[in-house]
Protein backbone atom coordinates (compact mmCIF):
# COMPACT_ATOMS: atom_id res chain seq x y z
CA UNK A 1 0.00 0.00 0.00
CA UNK A 2 3.12 2.49 0.66
CA UNK A 3 4.84 4.10 -2.16
CA UNK A 4 6.70 0.73 -3.04
CA UNK A 5 8.66 1.17 -6.38
CA UNK A 6 10.02 -0.77 -8.98
CA UNK A 7 12.07 -0.85 -12.02
CA UNK A 8 10.96 -0.92 -15.41
CA UNK A 9 13.51 -1.43 -18.50
CA UNK A 10 12.05 0.31 -21.65
CA UNK A 11 13.82 0.23 -24.90
CA UNK A 12 13.50 2.35 -28.18
CA UNK A 13 12.29 -0.94 -30.27
CA UNK A 14 9.70 -1.39 -27.79
CA UNK A 15 7.67 1.15 -29.34
CA UNK A 16 9.10 1.04 -33.01
CA UNK A 17 6.39 1.09 -35.64
CA UNK A 18 8.91 -0.39 -38.19
CA UNK A 19 9.76 -3.21 -36.27
CA UNK A 20 7.71 -6.22 -36.26
CA UNK A 21 6.97 -8.14 -32.78
CA UNK A 22 9.41 -10.87 -33.32
CA UNK A 23 12.07 -8.03 -33.19
CA UNK A 24 10.44 -6.37 -30.04
CA UNK A 25 7.98 -3.88 -30.54
CA UNK A 26 5.40 -4.53 -27.76
CA UNK A 27 2.87 -2.31 -28.85
CA UNK A 28 0.24 -2.44 -31.39
CA UNK A 29 0.79 -0.36 -34.45
CA UNK A 30 -1.77 2.45 -33.59
CA UNK A 31 0.12 2.78 -30.71
CA UNK A 32 3.53 3.18 -32.24
CA UNK A 33 5.82 5.89 -33.12
CA UNK A 34 8.66 5.34 -36.50
CA UNK A 35 11.88 5.24 -35.32
CA UNK A 36 11.97 6.71 -31.33
CA UNK A 37 14.95 7.75 -30.18
CA UNK A 38 16.20 7.74 -27.02
CA UNK A 39 16.73 10.96 -26.27
CA UNK A 40 12.54 11.26 -27.27
CA UNK A 41 11.93 8.27 -24.74
CA UNK A 42 14.16 10.87 -22.33
CA UNK A 43 12.00 13.83 -23.42
CA UNK A 44 8.54 12.02 -22.43
CA UNK A 45 9.51 10.84 -18.94
CA UNK A 46 10.19 14.33 -18.71
CA UNK A 47 6.98 15.42 -19.69
CA UNK A 48 5.63 12.74 -17.73
CA UNK A 49 7.01 13.22 -14.76
CA UNK A 50 8.50 10.02 -14.33
CA UNK A 51 11.91 8.73 -12.52
CA UNK A 52 14.08 7.42 -15.21
CA UNK A 53 18.48 7.00 -16.26
CA UNK A 54 19.21 6.54 -19.73
CA UNK A 55 22.22 4.27 -20.91
CA UNK A 56 23.59 4.92 -23.79
CA UNK A 57 25.90 2.63 -24.02
CA UNK A 58 23.25 -0.91 -23.91
CA UNK A 59 22.12 -2.92 -26.97
CA UNK A 60 18.86 -4.56 -27.45
CA UNK A 61 19.73 -8.09 -28.47
CA UNK A 62 16.85 -8.84 -30.84
CA UNK A 63 18.06 -5.87 -32.42
CA UNK A 64 21.64 -5.29 -31.76
CA UNK A 65 23.03 -5.07 -35.76
CA UNK A 66 20.15 -2.40 -36.55
CA UNK A 67 22.55 0.64 -34.97
CA UNK A 68 20.34 2.04 -32.42
CA UNK A 69 21.17 1.81 -29.13
CA UNK A 70 19.95 2.12 -25.59
CA UNK A 71 17.89 1.89 -22.99
CA UNK A 72 15.72 3.78 -20.34
CA UNK A 73 15.29 2.38 -16.54
CA UNK A 74 12.19 3.88 -15.33
CA UNK A 75 11.16 3.55 -11.31
CA UNK A 76 7.31 3.74 -11.15
CA UNK A 77 4.83 2.34 -8.31
CA UNK A 78 3.64 -1.03 -8.34
CA UNK A 79 0.57 -0.60 -9.50
CA UNK A 80 1.52 0.66 -13.14
CA UNK A 81 1.43 -2.21 -15.44
CA UNK A 82 4.38 -1.76 -18.21
CA UNK A 83 1.85 -1.62 -20.92
CA UNK A 84 0.08 1.23 -19.58
CA UNK A 85 3.23 2.68 -19.47
CA UNK A 86 4.54 2.42 -23.06
CA UNK A 87 0.99 3.55 -24.46
CA UNK A 88 1.81 6.67 -22.17
CA UNK A 89 5.40 7.22 -23.58
CA UNK A 90 4.41 6.59 -27.12
CA UNK A 91 1.40 9.17 -26.79
CA UNK A 92 3.53 11.35 -25.49
CA UNK A 93 6.30 11.13 -28.25
CA UNK A 94 3.59 11.94 -30.83
CA UNK A 95 2.40 15.18 -28.56
CA UNK A 96 6.17 16.29 -28.86
CA UNK A 97 7.05 15.51 -32.52
CA UNK A 98 3.72 17.13 -33.50
CA UNK A 99 4.80 20.09 -30.90
CA UNK A 100 8.31 20.12 -32.75
CA UNK A 101 7.19 19.98 -36.55
CA UNK A 102 4.55 22.98 -35.59
CA UNK A 103 7.79 25.23 -34.07
CA UNK A 104 9.63 24.70 -37.50
CA UNK A 105 9.70 27.40 -40.31
CA UNK A 106 7.77 25.86 -43.31
CA UNK A 107 10.65 25.36 -45.59
CA UNK A 108 12.61 22.90 -42.77
CA UNK A 109 9.29 20.81 -42.52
Amino acid sequence: MGGSKRVVVVWPQYLDLTLPRRLGRKLPKNYSVAKPTLDELVSACKELKLECVAERDAKYCRTWYLGGSGRIIIHVSDDVRKLDLLKALSNKIRELRAMSSRSLPRSER
